[in-house]
């Protein structure tokens, strides 16, 4: 896919993350990556974080320097001095900030009103759990009628979550102990496989909304496209759920992960559901299609949409964005953030909404009971899972590297694996039990696992820009031998590879290659195909191939790679 980096055009794999476009503009600029990347912001002037997810066209602009904090960025009892929970301000979709600079704060006298905490992107981050319960709490003293949402992404990023005994567990036990109504699929919810996903709809005390999905009928999942919740007041409130698609029409997920799923464009099928207008009060979007997608929405379905509260790319909205009259949230991931949503509707149907960005990380005060439900799935033995058996021990970066990229091309089904040095992060590993804790200090990036395909004068060609990027140091292959022959200064003067049974590699076969997301964006090589992510992350592959092997054989002694200096 093709995104824009500071009016720049660059190719992409498709699943790419923010950090991977940044990546690749300072690779294909012949600049040094920054050891700290720099802020990144939308089309909008949104910041988006490192890991947010991508789309076909969207646009990236870095930012410079130290960029000040928005000042709606608050604490709840700093708004709660400042009078903002007990009074709704601005006009439908274009009135001022809940709290101006300056000035008296415009008042209205609502007929109904509602309340609305949206998060996005959660990806399992319960440690933020306690916190994100102080705040609902908080609000609820004030509006006991809140609906507290989420648009989607609630699965992975977090081992002590996704390799529970039963994948994806903790997460939805929390949300139900929380209290979360809604939520939006995300291409994360399909990360536990068909039908861990299906388990995981049937025990939330919540309720899945996807209207462009069809589950198969035999999986018993149990979602629906939308879901009309009417509040004590009498006010009915719609909301639609909507999934993001790739280029090859699934979500951002392995496609085994959705067998039996059927998909359909988000924007068609939202047209299909104008109806709900009619049928409630306010009607809402809640989208996991990305941020700069919601606005394409909110231009195509104007004016029967009231709100659009999105996800996916991880964007952070700290001042009310509107397009087409219509409002759009989201606030980023990792429950950094949450959105507090007012919304009135007049007498004549008149709808007033208004947004806060609530700061939920920095919160200084947790909600006990949910403290003690992390703290329990914190000191389960999870990471301490001992998944094979060592034969003999490993003596250094190397001989791991063989075996991550051994454990890559499995779980890809490629010809060939490469492995970059700096990415083996331990140099050692006893003989014995490995455990998941084990995998994480050797691969602790999160890099996913990407398929390309390449030709043999492609491979060359990635091999010779990978030598100075690694401080001149050798990949670690798997599927083939390298060797290296270097001049004086050791710059690369000759490289042969053979295959695994000796031949030669073949200028013009076109080989499949697997490499982890941030060896494609940052060596500079010709390569006519940008690859596929297979959206999971290497360590998973190694955690996958451990526990298939069982007993890891001795790689003492072995060696792939020839340098001759």
């Amino acid at each position: 896919m093709k995104i824009t980096v500071n009016s720049k055009v660059i190719e992409l794999h498709l699943g790419a993350r923010v950090k991977d476009a940044i990546h690749a503009y300072y690779t294909q600029a012949g600049k040094k990556i920054p050891r700290r990347l720099p802020a990144a912001e939308d089309r909008f002037g949104n910041s988006v974080a490192p890991d947010g997810e991508l789309t076909e066209g969207n646009t990236i602009i870095l930012v410079t320097g130290r960029r000040k904090r928005g000042s709606s960025l608050k604490l709840i009892p700093v708004i709660i001095a400042l009078g903002f929970l007990s009074s709704c301000s601005g006009l439908r979709h274009a009135g001022p900030s809940p709290i101006p600079d300056g000035g008296d704060i415009k008042t209205f006298a609502p007929d109904r009103e509602a309340a609305i905490f949206a998060v996005n992107d959660m990806h399992a981050a319960i440690d933020n759990f306690p916190r994100l319960a102080w705040i609902v709490d908080s609000l609820k003293s004030v509006y006991p009628d809140l609906l507290l949402v989420a648009a989607g992404d609630n699965q992975t990023g977090n081992p002590i979550n996704d390799q529970f005994p039963e994948k994806g567990w903790p997460m939805i036990d929390l949300m139900n102990a929380v209290g979360f109504r809604v939520s939006a699929v995300g291409n994360h919810e399909f990360d536990t496989g068909p039908q861990g996903f299906a388990n995981l709809t049937r025990k939330a005390e919540f309720d899945f909304i996807c209207a462009n999905v069809t589950p198969p009928a035999t999986l018993g999942v149990k979602f629906s496209p939308y879901r009309i919740i009417t509040l004590p007041n009498g006010l009915k409130i719609a909301f639609l759920g909507l999934l993001q698609l790739g280029q090859n029409g699934i979500p951002d997920s392995h496609p085994d992960n959705v067998k039996g799923f059927s998909f359909r464009s988000p924007f068609e099928t939202a047209r299909e559901y104008l109806w709900l207008k009619d049928s409630s009060d306010v009607f809402i979007a809640l989208s996991h299609i990305g941020f700069e997608e919601d606005v394409k929405l909110a231009e195509n379905l104007a004016p029967a949409l009231d709100l659009i509260i999105g996800g996916h790319s991880h964007t952070r909205v700290e001042k009310e964005q509107i397009h087409n009259g219509i409002l759009v949230t989201q606030a980023e991931n990792k429950l950094k953030y949450g959105t507090l949503i007012r919304l009135s509707v007049s007498s004549d149907g008149t709808v007033h909404i208004n947004m806060q960005l609530i700061d939920i990380r920095n919160s200084k005060k947790e909600k006990p009971e949910i403290r003690a439900i992390v703290d329990k799935y914190n000191d389960n033995p999870v990471l301490n899972e001992v998944i094979a058996t060592a034969s003999d021990g490993f003596s250094s970066y190397e001989e791991l590297g063989y075996l991550m990229a051994d454990a890559q091309r499995e779980a890809a089904g490629a010809d060939i694996a490469l492995m970059n040095p700096g990415g083996v992060r331990i140099d050692q590993l006893p003989k014995g039990s490995v455990t998941i804790k084990n995998v994480y200090q050797l691969d602790p990036f999160g890099n996913e696992l990407v398929v390309t395909k390449l030709t043999g004068e492609e491979i060359l060609s990635l091999m010779r820009a990978a030598w100075p990027v690694d401080d001149k140091s050798p990949l670690y292959p798997s599927g083939i031998r390298i060797e290296i022959i270097t001049n004086d200064r050791q710059e690369l003067s000759d490289l042969k590879i053979t295959t695994g049974d000796g031949s030669p590699l073949e200028p013009d076969r076109v080989y499949t290659v697997a490499m982890n997301s941030y060896m494609t964006q940052v060596y500079k090589y010709q390569h006519a195909d940008p690859g596929q992510s297979l959206f999971f992350t290497t360590a998973d592959a190694l955690i996958r191939y451990l526990k298939k092997e069982g007993t890891i054989r001795s790689y003492r002694g072995e060696s792939r790679v020839r340098v001759q200096r």
